[in-house]
């Protein structure tokens, strides 16, 4: 291969996920240019990670936009495509690509040329569902998240005021709220952790700046980080953190990928085969309603897990 162009617009968890195979593809076609299509938002990931000769925009935006879009993919004249996105938006780039070009497609949409079928009835974990994705193009894969160069030592662990410390993260997208478990039971955890000499640490973004001032409101003895919680930083305390709880969102994947403990705090809206992150390090407590989870029982299971 020459020229490849790997598809992956979002959403940050299934991005973190989407390292492994990203990494494999590298590994396998280290004499090709290897160019992703994704969205600004993610822009930064993916220019700082080094796995990509050039980034391309797609902002999902008008049908004309798309339809140019198109027209530049297919006059790069790229040998293979990998779409990791899978979504029916790109399913339609396929069918475009399948048209007017000869480009090779590896994905799950009807209309790629070396495509994997999976069962509906037996959804696999996004790692494995990609990785087995791939293989058929063959590809070895590690089925690893390949976070190692986020890790770039820049937070001062010499500022905090205790070494002993949990992360706490109580984001989630707005037009996910299903999945939020309540600020003020995250500020019942803080302080119980406080209570056992253990620094809460809160990490966050502008979206999640009322359930932080919540938190602080009731318990403001915590290290607030909002805005202030880069990926790298997430990374950084992940990796001497006593452990973490969580909603389900992207952050809690890169805690989970470092090897910390986490519990997670679930609706029924969260898959716990397939979307939330796999691995003996994670824990969880789900109910249908979140809103139905305890103070409680949560804090039985951190002192359970976390030996505090």
């Amino acid at each position: 291969m020459k020229k490849i162009l790997v598809i992956k617009h979002g959403s940050l968890g299934d991005i973190i996920s989407s390292t492994s195979v990203i990494n494999d593809i590298k590994n396998h076609y280290k004499n090709s240019k290897i160019f992703i299509l994704t969205t600004d938002k993610y822009k930064f990931f993916f220019s700082n990670s080094l796995f990509f000769d050039k980034i391309l925009i797609d902002n999902r935006s008008s049908f004309f936009s798309i339809l140019i879009m198109i027209k530049k993919i297919i006059n790069l004249k790229f040998d293979l495509i990998i779409d990791l996105q899978n979504s029916q938006r790109t399913s339609f780039y396929a069918l475009l690509f399948r048209l007017f070009s000869k480009i090779k497609i590896n994905g799950t949409g009807f209309f790629s040329s070396h495509r994997y079928k999976y069962s509906s009835n037996n959804l696999p974990s996004v790692i494995n569902g990609l990785s087995n994705q791939i293989e058929i193009m063959g590809i070895n894969t590690t089925r690893k998240i390949f976070i190692d160069w986020l890790n770039d030592q820049s937070f001062d662990f010499n500022n905090l005021p205790n070494k002993n410390f949990f992360i706490i993260n109580p984001g989630c997208s707005k037009k996910n709220n299903q999945k939020r478990w309540p600020a003020d039971n995250y500020a019942e955890v803080c302080s119980f952790l406080l209570s056992k000499n253990i620094l809460p640490i809160v990490i966050g973004l502008n979206e999640d700046v009322d359930a932080i001032k919540k938190i602080v409101q009731k318990e403001s003895n915590i290290l607030n980080l909002l805005n202030k919680s880069s990926l790298s930083t997430i990374l950084q305390l992940s990796l001497k953190a006593i452990g973490a709880i969580s909603n389900d969102t992207g952050p809690a994947h890169l805690i989970a990928a470092s090897g910390c403990k986490i519990h997670l705090i679930l609706s029924n809206f969260s898959n716990t085969k397939t979307v939330i992150p796999q691995g003996t390090n994670v824990t969880f407590t789900q109910k249908n309603n979140i809103k139905d989870i305890s103070v409680d029982g949560v804090l039985i299971e951190i002192k359970r897990i976390f030996k505090i």
